[in-house]
């Protein structure tokens, strides 16, 4: 892979080439293994085609190629949602933020790693819907309005946090009528079509969720700006980079809401 890899320690070659595989894992962040596969192949093809051996560089090529650059204006927009995602998760705690990109292949994504042993409370999925609905809410605070990304597939933020409202009502012993009975998850938009108050109290449930993340990002609208300034200027971010921007982020909404704090308590050093 490295022209000079022979002449260096293993050890040396070794964390070369880690850091090489990370970075185009980045890279592929958002992308399906088929996806993954198939631009392997092609990179590989390229390489023999030179008669040489597959290198990183050419798979680095082979992600990029295709992809126009994008627009700022559209990078921003998916900075804004993605920060709101990340600073919502990271103020109620709610899983282990593992990755933050605004270059995948869809556009944006934030991955967050569930705790192994969460006790799935009511309160628990509540605050997985809100993380859920943080990125429209950062969009609408910041912009707006949002873009139509939030919705249309089932996979979508608005498609799964309907799916976890559904169930807090119809089949996990949550609903605010009826709690016990249970419903069969199986056809979901069938359900919702067919029980019109069930509906109702899926949609509350998801407005309650959507303006608590919109308080959170407001009361931290400095660290919300923060952090997606910082995701537009890295691209991606993970491992020792991601920490210690998610520990400034998480000191920059203490900052704030401490700030609140004081001023709803009459502290004219804080107005």
């Amino acid at each position: 892979m490295d022209e000079d890899a022979t002449n260096r320690p293993a050890d040396s070659v070794a964390a070369a080439s880690t850091q090489a595989l990370r970075q185009l894992a980045r890279r592929a962040a958002g992308r399906s293994g088929a996806d993954v596969e198939r631009i392997v192949r092609e990179a590989r093809r390229c390489a023999r085609r030179e008669g040489r051996p597959l290198g990183w560089a050419d798979i680095e090529r082979a992600l990029r190629a295709g992809r126009k650059d994008m627009p700022q204006d559209v990078r921003w927009r998916i900075a804004i949602h993605e920060a709101g995602h990340a600073l919502v998760y990271l103020a109620l705690g709610r899983g282990r933020i593992s990755l933050i990109s605004i270059e995948a292949v869809h556009g944006g994504v934030v991955h967050v790693e569930a705790e192994p042993h969460a006790l799935e409370t009511e309160d628990w999925m509540m605050a997985g819907i809100t993380g859920r609905l943080a990125g429209r809410a950062a969009e609408e605070l910041v912009f707006g309005d949002p873009v139509a990304g939030c919705g249309g597939s089932p996979d979508s933020d608005l498609g799964i946090a309907t799916d976890l409202a559904v169930m807090l009502e119809a089949s996990l012993g949550f609903g605010r009528h009826q709690p016990l009975l249970h419903r069969p998850m199986s056809d979901k938009a069938h359900l919702l079509a067919l029980d019109q108050r069930l509906a109702a109290r899926v949609n509350a449930r998801l407005e309650e969720c959507y303006d608590r993340a919109k308080a959170i990002l407001t009361n931290g609208r400095d660290a919300h700006l923060w952090l997606a300034k910082t995701a537009m200027h890295q691209g991606v971010l993970e491992g020792a980079d991601l920490k210690a921007v998610l520990d400034e982020a998480r000191q920059r909404q203490g900052r704030s809401a401490d700030a609140d704090a004081d001023i709803g308590e009459g502290n004219p050093d804080a107005a």
